[in-house]
């Protein structure tokens, strides 16, 4: 898959892991989780904003970027899983717990792909920018796994 359509597909996933966080917070009816997941929701946006940020440097300097291998359908049916889930959620009382355990199973699977990612890229920019998703995603693990462990 070419880099822009990868960058934009990225810019999708963390735009709607960050709707599902907001959604999760709203129906949580416990403040202190709702206020973490928005804290998270908030993070996932500055991520898609770091990959838009990415693509104008790659559309200014085309040239300093190694070609990407990526599979284009498992970031199509990444996004389209996310859509889904946030769908059930309004469509039936899904229990807390169980809503971030989900949250922490996408977590878990695009924290492989941002990692994946950083070592096949060459270019710095680029590889540090999914460096330091890995990491954020990373830390969104690390708060889910608080949370639900609070939950009992």
């Amino acid at each position: 898959m070419e880099i822009p359509k990868f960058l934009d597909l990225a810019v999708d996933l963390e735009t709607e892991i960050s709707k599902l966080y907001e959604l999760i917070a709203e129906l949580s009816g416990d403040p202190p989780t709702a206020s973490r997941l928005k804290a998270i929701a908030n993070e996932e946006l500055n991520h898609a904003n770091a990959l838009r940020r990415g693509k104008r440097y790659y559309e200014e300097f085309p040239d300093l970027f190694a070609g990407l291998i990526m599979d284009e359908n498992q970031a199509v049916t990444g996004i389209e899983e996310l859509r889904v889930f946030r769908a059930s959620l309004g469509q039936g009382k899904i229990p807390l717990a169980d809503s971030l355990e989900k949250l922490l199973a996408f977590e878990k699977r695009y924290e492989r792909i941002h990692i994946g990612v950083s070592v096949k890229i060459a270019e710095p920019t680029l590889k540090n920018l999914f460096a330091g998703l890995s990491k954020g995603d990373q830390s969104h693990i690390s708060v889910l796994k608080v949370l639900i462990e609070s939950l009992g």
